[in-house]
């Protein structure tokens, strides 16, 4: 394979270390400090899945896809809210993709994969399920510290999952389990409504996943966020593995907190980082479809509020730290 991850961050970093891990000659789009470091220092995993350090001489660190040499598979780490910027530089690099190379969205949120139409059809864009808690501590690590469940890839048109078996096959033989699926759909609403209950709780509060379900206040307001996010799913002609949400906050609680428990969300860490969340594509994507299908979801609205103001302040003091500097 000639894989090329856009997107330098916790997970792109992991699954570039995972795709070098199984003997892939990886092409990393980074940017400004970051390349360089990578060009320095190599890339390095650590966490519960495994060490593994990479030199900069096993795999390639290029500034935009346009520079990279043919590539068969396309991995988009990117935030979503630059998924419309990633679709733009995978453009400007069609002729170095393969015309049959799949292109995975490992992102959050519903409403990605038709920013990359065109240039590229549906069929040929993936998404990614992503249960594993991925963090930075430095530009060149990407540390593990949870996984709730493997890795799951599909598509959202019908498309065959074939196309990924070999990238799949390869992540999972570099440390990080992964495999395809035909029940995208499914997957990623079950990956809304995780991130959907304890990501805005967390990052409001401060707090790590396991104290939201251990306090009865958040607990129950997680309890409404996911009653409002079935009424919406249902309401929108989708569906997931639980047949409501009662089924789902049973498994939710007993299976996929405890291992996640001590998990600080991403959108906290921006947060605290000054830096723009994914809230949109999460929060407020469901409260877009509310609306437009005219579910009534007052907790999922308040919470939208409550972060994009966090979001707002954060970003305000972290740009007035920069300017008395």
């Amino acid at each position: 394979m000639r894989p090329l991850v856009l997107g330098a961050g916790a997970v792109g970093l992991g699954l570039a270390s995972a795709l070098l891990s199984a003997g892939q000659r990886v092409q990393l789009v980074a940017r400004g400090e970051t390349r360089g470091a990578l060009r320095s220092h190599g890339l390095r995993r650590t966490g519960i899945l495994g060490e593994a350090h990479h030199g900069p001489d096993t795999f390639d660190v290029v500034g935009r896809p346009a520079e990279a040499s043919a590539v068969d598979a396309v991995l988009v780490c990117m935030k979503t809210f630059a998924t419309a910027e990633a679709a733009r530089l995978l453009a400007e690099a069609t002729d170095r993709i393969e015309k049959d190379a799949p292109i995975v969205l490992c992102q959050n949120g519903w409403g990605n994969a038709e920013q990359l139409t065109p240039p590229f059809p549906l069929e040929r864009v993936f998404c990614a399920s992503v249960l594993t808690g991925f963090r930075r501590p430095d530009r060149t690590t990407s540390d593990i510290t949870v996984q709730a469940a493997p890795i799951r890839m599909g598509s959202l048109s019908g498309a065959s999952s074939a196309p990924l078996a070999g990238v799949c096959a390869a992540i999972a033989a570099g440390g990080i389990p992964c495999e395809t699926t035909d029940e995208m759909a499914a997957e990623l609403w079950a990956k809304i409504l995780y991130n959907g209950c304890l990501n805005p709780l967390g990052a409001i509060l401060d707090v790590p996943y396991g104290s939201l379900a251990e306090g009865a206040e958040t607990r129950a307001r997680m309890d409404r966020i996911a009653h409002e996010i079935f009424a919406v799913m249902h309401a929108a002609g989708y569906a997931t593995h639980w047949a409501d949400a009662d089924a789902w906050l049973a498994h939710f609680y007993d299976v996929l907190i405890p291992p996640t428990r001590a998990h600080e969300s991403s959108m906290l860490q921006d947060i605290r980082a000054g830096r723009r969340t994914e809230i949109e594509s999460l929060t407020g994507a469901v409260v877009a479809l509310a609306r437009e299908h005219a579910v009534d979801a007052p907790e999922n609205e308040r919470l939208l509020a409550a972060v994009r103001t966090a979001e707002e302040s954060a970003v305000r003091t972290r740009a007035a730290r920069r300017t008395a500097r």
